[in-house]
């Protein structure tokens, strides 16, 4: 590209919009409409070239001018890349988002090659190397390669959960990618050129390699600083107590008893600043943390006890089984507003012993942002079942801690009594080992179809007959289908909300991704946004 020229819609309409966009300091939509009203397309023009025509316009004072003058040269950058951008038809929010991401240089970047937008969400390779390619792009330019191998990393970390790609799979997926909307041989990618460039990617720290593993930075140094503040707790030995006569004291307060396993669980808690307590539904986990919160507060009257929970329903779950009415989530705990968070000055957790449950949810980004934020001394219990689903979010952080074999651990396996003799918690337990005998009952049966039509129909006899004496906040359909046949997910929403909550001319109602959401629908939050603060949880 030789040259540029700034592309602002030379239309009312398209110069009302850029002036309303919020982009320009002082200038808010009832001014930008007096401003067009005046001046019309020669807005722009008068901002830059002869801003004091603006003290014609009711309301602009002096000092307002000299406000909207600020802000226009402040937008300047962001302009540049609205102009260079033209062929995505960006929203200057969209434009903003970029600015942010690569700050004053951006345009110049870009500039260089459109590929650079690969690193930002919502600019996905495929998407940008289509408009590329259409423009009469480089098939063979360094930065679509880089692009692509980075958009590959990127997506296995945020779809399949990794933080990492090792390099071999990840040279493999960026050459298919590459080579796929080219048909003729000749002009193919080849692997040598893969290879080329992700040396250089190395050597420039766009992205780090590790015994063969290829990370993002950030997400490398998230891993990193966390295995170093483990390996710190696990170092610190705190001062030994004698638990015996305290534990006796609990046992004639609470009036429980604890298992042999249970009670290595409360021991282990206390001889180390980091441990785990992990077992199965129905094993004793709440049972244990009431004892060891006891026993803290017995110990160490002054101490502040911190309990957190990756959800707002797991932290309301852990206050009422534990007593204690502070849990919180753990980003409430730990002050983070945004996944930028990790950027911001970090403040130690006010704490000297903190409880983690479900951390089975944690990922990687959360654990970092915790680790980062015990102040030296603080006690670490951190509680799950390793055999729960991972984070939706990356990394599998409990699982891994587990299987290091460095932290201790305390695995619970006994099943205690079930509330009115419950056989789930057993079967899991069975299903867990590989056992094909099961235990059915009252809460645990098995209904034999032939098909998804027959299965569909089935289920919904079965949760009609349910809801007439249980509360629908208290039931919960699985099924491994997500969009294919009438046993989907996709498919048995659509058919309990119509016959459950239908719409109604005066129920209020939002349509979204092609659905359609009603009043009184549950909602499952799918995907982590912190920016916004939803987490993978129910919605209430």
């Amino acid at each position: 590209m030789d040259g540029w020229q700034e592309l602002v819609p030379p239309t009312i309409e398209g110069v009302l919009g850029y002036l309303s966009s919020g982009l320009l300091k002082g200038i808010g939509p009832k001014t930008a409409e007096a401003i067009v009203q005046r001046f019309g397309t020669d807005s722009l023009d008068v901002i830059e070239h002869h801003p004091e025509k603006l003290l014609e316009i009711k309301g602009i004072t002096g000092e307002k001018l000299e406000e909207i003058k600020a802000g226009y040269a402040e937008s300047k950058a962001v302009r540049d890349l609205m102009t260079v951008l033209a062929p995505f038809k960006l929203t200057p929010k969209t434009a903003m988002k970029i600015y942010e991401h690569f700050g004053p240089d951006g345009a110049a970047l870009l500039r260089k090659s459109f590929y650079q937008l690969c690193q930002i969400p919502g600019f996905g390779f495929k998407k940008v190397d289509a408009i590329v390619i259409k423009s009469g792009g480089n098939l063979h330019d360094p930065m679509r390669v880089q692009g692509a191998l980075f958009y590959a990393i990127e997506k296995s970390r945020t779809e399949g959960g990794h933080l990492y790609v090792e390099a071999e799979k990840l040279l493999g997926e960026g050459l298919a990618l590459l080579n796929e909307k080219i048909p003729q041989l000749e002009q193919r990618l080849q692997r040598p050129q893969l290879e080329q460039e992700l040396r250089t990617m190395v050597m420039t720290n766009v992205v780090v390699s590790k015994k063969g593993n290829i990370y993002l930075p950030h997400v490398f140094n998230q891993e990193s600083e966390t295995a170093r503040t483990v390996v710190e707790l696990l170092l610190e030995r705190p001062e030994p107590v004698l638990l015996g006569p305290v534990m006796e004291r609990i046992k004639g307060k609470l009036g429980i008893t604890l298992s042999p396993r249970q009670y290595e669980g409360v021991e282990m808690a206390f001889r180390h600043n980091l441990s785990i307590i992990t077992g199965g539904p129905g094993t004793g986990k709440s049972t244990i943390l009431k004892a060891v919160i006891e026993a803290y507060q017995v110990l160490y009257p002054g101490k502040i006890i911190a309990l957190g929970a990756p959800t707002g329903k797991a932290s309301r779950r852990m206050a009422e089984t534990t007593g204690m009415g502070n849990a919180a989530t753990l980003h409430s705990l730990l002050g983070l507003q945004g996944e930028d968070a990790g950027w911001q000055e970090k403040k130690e957790l006010e704490a000297d012993f903190l409880i983690v449950d479900e951390a089975s949810m944690v990922d990687m980004w959360l654990a970092h942002q915790m680790f980062a934020r015990l102040k030296k001394g603080t006690k670490l219990l951190i509680v799950g079942d390793a055999d729960q689903l991972e984070s939706v979010g990356a990394g599998s952080v409990f699982r891994e801690l587990i299987q290091s074999g460095l932290v201790p651990v305390t695995v619970l396996d006994q099943i205690f009594r079930q509330a009115e003799d419950s056989l789930i918690a057993y079967n899991a337990k069975f299903i867990k080992e590989g056992m094909g005998q099961l235990y059915y009952g009252r809460d645990f049966a098995f209904t034999e179809a032939l098909s998804q039509e027959e299965t569909a129909a089935l289920i919904r006899v079965l949760y009609r007959g349910t809801l007439r004496h249980t509360a629908m906040e208290q039931m919960q359909i699985l099924t491994p289908f997500r969009a294919t046949g009438d046993a989907s997910a996709n498919s048995l929403n659509a058919a309990i909300q119509a016959e459950i909550n239908p719409p109604a001319a005066d129920k209020p109602e939002i349509s979204n991704g092609g659905r359609l959401f009603c009043l009184g629908n549950r909602v499952m939050q799918v995907k982590n946004d912190y920016d916004i603060a939803l987490f993978n949880e129910d919605g209430e």
